[in-house]
């Protein structure tokens, strides 16, 4: 192995941005972090740049100018541009999949339709187009049913809808928008879990477990979000559970190849718990998620230069058995904005602490931190137990408030 110290460059923005750019910043082998960072929050751990993440010929010009010797692409943006086969065709290492292989996690309609191809247990659904193709599925449905579009990150088109009256609103709202492939699935009642694997596209190892908290509000009401809190490991999630998890990641890593589309990087497979060892898949995620990408970051012993490395060069198969984790456990909570230009006080004492990551609804003003309409950032903790960590990311909230502030409250409870 060469002992040039690398330059690595993360494509993106968000808490997942910060919390991996800490993580690769404290190897040996890494000399410079560069971030794709979309805030104004600098941290002396890594270096932003202002280029736009699906600016291919931008980052590619950054990347040789700047002897990067690893490009990351982490947000969906990112790869859906396919930043990936582009640095790939013009000689550059880069971690994660090209876009054709992750449409399965940046699409709602294609993923659910791939976890139907694949035999993946997963709930009842149908894409409609129009509202009355629409309409005579949800008279045959089971409510509550959950309407999505086909955009993953856009969550304010999307919602659960416990009558068909509502459904109707909703899908109506929608389809007057010109909106397309309306997804409409069953919900299941049940606890939402992740667990995500490292991959190079043939064999794929587990990293952890994550139990996720979706809703805004306590007692999962409110809007349906990506994720607000979540700790790690998941306690409930069985041994016999991540088996059947690890299957339905075969299968579709054997269907991806077989398509000529193999997916490298870190893929999750969502889930939600219906009974002990019975579970729905609901979807993939196409790399760790601003909510929870610190609390599974802080578990890993192994050095991620090593193992994403391994993956680009085709020898992970060879050199890796498992994903070595230490034995902690991590809790995450996101801290969100109904408002915008709102006043943070108390967050000067957690600028560049090792719990708090910013998201892209921040900004520093004339020394005051204001915080926009959204995910403002996410504090994490990691403790020797799940209760002790959980204790410890309350205590930083209540060191912190704003006008429009909202967090889950029900963590572990």
């Amino acid at each position: 192995m060469s002992d040039k110290k690398k330059n690595i460059l993360i494509i993106g923005n968000g808490a997942v941005v910060s919390a991996l750019a800490k993580k690769l910043a404290a190897s040996p082998q890494v000399d410079k972090v560069f971030v794709t960072a979309s805030n104004s929050l600098d941290n002396s751990l890594f270096n932003p740049v202002d280029i736009r993440e699906d600016d291919l010929t931008g980052l590619l010009k950054f990347a040789i100018d700047n002897d990067i010797d690893l490009a990351i692409p982490v947000s969906s943006k990112s790869l859906k541009a396919d930043v990936v086969g582009f640095f790939s065709e013009n000689g550059q290492r880069v971690f994660g999949p090209i876009a054709d292989a992750c449409k399965i996690a940046t699409s709602n309609v294609l993923g659910k339709k791939f976890l139907y191809k694949i035999h993946a247990q997963t709930s009842k659904f149908g894409v409609y187009d129009k509202f009355q193709q629409a309409e005579t599925f949800l008279k045959s449905a089971s409510f509550p049913v959950t309407i999505k579009t086909d955009e993953y990150d856009n969550i304010e088109d999307r919602l659960v809808c416990p009558t068909m009256s509502i459904a109707a609103s909703f899908l109506d709202a929608l389809y007057s928008k010109n909106e397309t492939n309306v997804l409409i699935e069953e919900y299941a009642y049940g606890t939402n879990f992740t667990v995500y694997f490292i991959t190079d596209g043939y064999g794929a190892l587990p990293i952890t477990s994550v139990r996720n908290y979706k809703f805004m509000e306590d007692g999962d009401a409110g809007i349906l979000t990506n994720g607000t809190a979540c700790f790690a490991p998941d306690y409930k999630v069985s041994e016999l559970a991540l088996s059947r998890v690890e299957n339905v990641v075969r299968n579709a890593l054997t269907a991806l190849e077989k398509k000529g589309t193999p997916y490298v990087g870190i893929l999750g497979v969502d889930c939600i718990m219906t009974a002990p060892d019975k579970f729905y898949v609901n979807e993939f995620k196409p790399f760790l998620q601003n909510f929870d990408a610190a609390t599974v970051l802080n578990l890993i012993e192994d050095d991620l230069i090593d193992v994403f490395m391994a993956c680009v060069d085709g020898i992970f198969a060879d050199e890796w058995e498992n994903i070595k984790l230490n034995n902690l456990s991590s809790v995450s909570s996101a801290v969100l904005s109904t408002k915008s230009a709102s006043v943070i006080s108390g967050l000067e004492h957690f600028v560049d602490d090792e719990c708090l990551d910013f998201s892209s609804n921040i900004k520093l003003a004339d020394d005051r931190f204001l915080a926009d309409k959204g995910e403002v950032f996410v504090i994490t903790h990691t403790s020797s137990t799940l209760n002790r960590a959980k204790s410890r990311v309350y205590q930083d909230l209540e060191l912190i408030n704003f006008v429009g502030m909202k967090y889950r409250k029900d963590i572990l409870p």
